[in-house]
């Protein structure tokens, strides 16, 4: 089982990302492309392609597969991802939040602005993250994720972008997703600017990353996803987890993927909805 090196360790938390590679056997990237292409032809109520009918390409996603779909079910099962980033953040336990597929096709133009998890989901803590499992070859002309070195140690949390909204009235945002996001978008008072404009001042990381390879990355670093210039499809899983110090933090308007409604968790208080949030990762004695 593929674990982290020390190096690796020290990376994640200065940097907020590590690469890590070869983090999931062949076999397991095969099973999980194959689920990822059922998905296409056949999505859950949360799935489907982002892209219009007009543009060229296609931007799927779909996401919190695992309480109904056996597959991911048993792709979470396995503890490698999980134990990984326990070591990142330093975690006896680690808790799985939700699962996200993502695929763009060659030619797709949609790309996700700079953002950071953090404002999007109801948690919130220190040892929260994500392994963004690649599924295909890709690099950032194709579409792997870039970073912002550092940023998940600023103390800042930008104001969240949707694709195809970024900059829109937070009303004009408010009708076209879900109630109450209109005011907390307006809660923000920074707002990401274009880092990649400002090499002087911050250090942007790109990945070029292989079927099997995993980036690490905290929930507070900014990062994004840009159009897949490529020739090739490209397709990853990202596994959303939690460590010990995180707490239930339902936000108005943050994305409803996981609700009041579904935890037993009051807000506030530590994660311990083994149903909603289970567990996947306990070291030895705890």
């Amino acid at each position: 089982m593929r674990q982290l090196t020390q190096d690796e360790i020290e990376r994640f938390r200065a940097d907020g990302v590590v690469h890590v590679r070869s983090a999931v056997q062949p076999a397991t990237v095969d099973d999980m492309a194959e689920a990822v292409d059922r998905l296409i032809s056949s999505p859950s109520r949360r799935g489907g392609s982002m892209t219009p009918s007009d543009k060229p390409g296609m931007f799927f996603q779909d996401r919190h597969l695992f309480p109904r779909d056996a597959a991911f079910r048993g792709f979470l099962e396995d503890p490698t991802l999980a134990q990984m980033a326990a070591d990142g953040m330093g975690s006896d336990v680690v808790r799985c939040y939700f699962e996200h597929v993502f695929v763009k096709d060659p030619g797709t133009e949609e790309q996700f602005a700079w953002h950071q998890d953090r404002p999007y989901w109801a948690v919130d803590g220190t040892q929260i993250c994500s392994s963004w499992v690649a599924l295909t070859s890709a690099d950032a002309e194709s579409s792997s994720l870039e970073f912002v070195r550092g940023s998940h140690l600023w103390g800042t949390t930008f104001r969240p972008e949707f694709p195809a909204m970024e900059g829109r009235d937070p009303d004009e945002v408010e009708r076209a997703l879900w109630s109450g996001i209109a005011d907390y978008l307006r809660s923000f008072d920074d707002v990401a600017p274009a880092f990649e404009d400002h090499p002087d001042e911050y250090d942007v990381l790109a990945f070029a990353v292989e079927p099997g390879d995993a980036l690490l990355f905290d929930y507070r670093l900014v990062h994004r996803s840009g159009p897949n210039a490529g020739r090739a499809r490209r397709a990853a899983i990202s596994w959303r987890w939690l460590g010990d110090d995180a707490i239930w933090d339902p936000k108005p308007g943050a994305d409803p993927i996981v609700t009041d409604d579904d935890t037993t968790t009051a807000p506030g208080d530590r994660i311990d909805d083994d149903e909603t949030f289970p567990v996947v990762f306990r070291r030895a004695g705890r």
